[in-house]
């Protein structure tokens, strides 16, 4: 364990990552092509060289192949350029929005909201299922944990998933939604990439454990919302709205604090 947590977090998320893409190419059929997950990257990497040209930083673009494979797996289209442009949008966007030198919106999270509500008749977000393969999903879960684990964002994973299954059945028991169909969403890809991958960015999550509980425990009851309302891609849109009305005012709030700390 202690080795998990010296190990930088991110190569963790991008070999989960690398592993959703294999077995999804490989054995699933997932819509999604090597040239989507090539279009992704690609345009993704080349975007945040492109910004760190600008800003004068000497990294290694693995934030941006990370953004890249999350995007050629939660977006699917007939075309390439969607792909192209949720990749160069999830990028800009970090470099564009920031506070006190830090993005403020999960990248992936504000491209695909973009796609999706703007562009809807060329992206949508496909919910994928693993098949019968169990083993597949469980090799995909241990990867989630371990990766969460070293991001120290397993409280955030599991205060989703608790809340997201305890408002699953109350949309059972108080809008006769079938208790099977409420649950069903964790057992698909797109979920666990959305909870493992997407509300675990260490770099878009509160800094303290309470916060992020919270935080969590928020998006599962907008997504519970949006599910009752029938809008889709709940998911996306509940994280989004918990990040612009509750991370933004909870940040200015953390740092106004700390200047008053300081002062006294």
């Amino acid at each position: 364990m202690n080795m998990i947590k010296r190990l930088d977090p991110r190569y963790l998320i991008l070999a989960f990552l690398l592993v959703f893409v294999t077995v999804g190419q490989l054995y699933l059929g997932f819509f999604q092509k090597w040239s989507a997950v090539f279009t992704s990257v690609g345009f993704a990497v080349a975007t945040e060289l492109f910004f760190f040209r600008l800003r004068k930083i000497r990294q290694f673009p693995i934030s941006a192949i990370i953004s890249g494979l999350g995007i050629s797996l939660l977006l699917s289209s007939d075309e390439g350029w969607p792909y192209a442009l949720a990749a160069v949008l999830a990028i800009s966007l970090k470099h564009l929005i920031r506070y006190k030198g830090q993005h403020i919106f999960n990248p992936n999270n504000i491209a695909l909201v973009f796609m999706l509500y703007m562009l809807p008749e060329y992206a949508v977000s496909t919910p994928k299922q693993w098949t019968n393969g169990y083993e597949v999903m469980v090799l995909i879960l241990l990867l989630g944990f371990v990766a969460s684990y070293s991001a120290k964002r397993l409280d955030t994973v599991l205060a989703f998933l608790v809340s997201f299954v305890v408002f699953a059945l109350g949309r059972s028991v108080f809008f006769d939604h079938p208790w099977l169909w409420s649950l069903g969403p964790v057992l698909g890809a797109s979920f666990q990439l959305f909870t493992f991958f997407m509300i675990t960015d260490p770099k878009t999550t509160p800094p303290t454990r309470k916060a992020r509980i919270w935080f969590a425990v928020a998006i599962a009851f907008i997504d519970a919302i949006m599910r009752v309302l029938s809008i889709t891609n709940s998911l996306f849109y509940a994280a989004f709205w918990v990040t612009l009305l509750v991370g933004i005012p909870y940040r200015y709030w953390r740092s106004k604090r700390a200047v008053e700390i300081e002062g006294k």
